[in-house]
């Protein structure tokens, strides 16, 4: 039986994360999140690495989740996306560290100064949206459907949010804005990569998903794709890094 995840968090902390209620979260947090782990992030990380990550990343957004939720509530779909778009960033710069020339490996890395976090990027997208006129309680809770997948993969997430009466154009509108396509970065992608919010909301591709999103272009029906085949949510990126430097 699928455990909610809501129920899970509030339960470890009420108690105070005391043990018991703890580990039935982590072994929820196995079942859900670890071993759906993608190939491509074993492979780049290594596949003790990476599982180990993962566990680490959940568990402190269980932590944050616990402090602060959503108004909209959580669910495995939505912790699964805030882990993998960390690790989808540890493994690019990973891949970059393996490019470099070899003397510069004895050059010790700089520190962190920010871990990355899918919320603050679909808060982003979702106050785009509402400030195109999209009431922010429909925003959010069209975000949260696409999101909560498996699979990501842009048919899939079009599928969902058409179950919850979005119209064809706004159904492809979002999943453009977050799932991207070949040779086209979703919005969510380059600003979780960094790029600033006015460069990629001001991009006219953008733009106009965010348009149709909203409902303001019914005549949307999404962007050319070179492929024929649907791809595991992330991978353009992992290969963008291999070949960016």
């Amino acid at each position: 039986m699928d455990v909610d995840l809501e129920e899970l968090i509030a339960e470890a902390a009420r108690s105070g994360w005391a043990a018991e209620p703890s580990r039935r979260l982590v072994e929820e947090i196995e079942s859900h999140i670890v071993v759906p782990l993608s190939s491509r992030l074993r492979d780049v990380l290594g596949r003790d690495e990476a599982e180990q990550l993962a566990r680490v990343i959940a568990w402190e957004r269980c932590l944050e989740l616990a402090a602060a939720p959503p108004a909209d509530g959580v669910s495995w779909g939505y912790l699964a996306n805030l882990v993998r778009w960390r690790l989808m960033d540890v493994a690019r710069a990973t891949v970059l560290h393996g490019q470099r020339h070899r003397l510069m490996h004895r050059l010790p890395e700089p520190p962190s100064t920010h871990r990355w976090s899918l919320g603050p990027h679909l808060e982003q997208i979702a106050s785009e949206l509402e400030s195109e006129g999209l009431p922010a309680s429909v925003g959010r809770r069209l975000i949260r459907v696409a999101a909560d997948g498996p699979p990501y993969y842009r048919a899939a997430i079009i599928e969902r949010l058409r179950q919850v009466r979005a119209t064809a154009a706004q159904a492809e509108g979002l999943a453009w804005l977050l799932r991207g396509g070949a040779g086209r970065p979703s919005a969510l992608a380059r600003l979780a990569l960094g790029q600033p919010p006015d460069e990629v909301f001001n991009d006219p591709a953008v733009r106009r998903w965010i348009r149709a999103a909203v409902g303001r272009d019914q005549r949307f029906f999404g962007e050319p794709s070179r492929l024929g085949l649907p791809r595991a949510a992330g991978v353009e990126w992992l290969t963008a890094a291999a070949t960016a430097a």
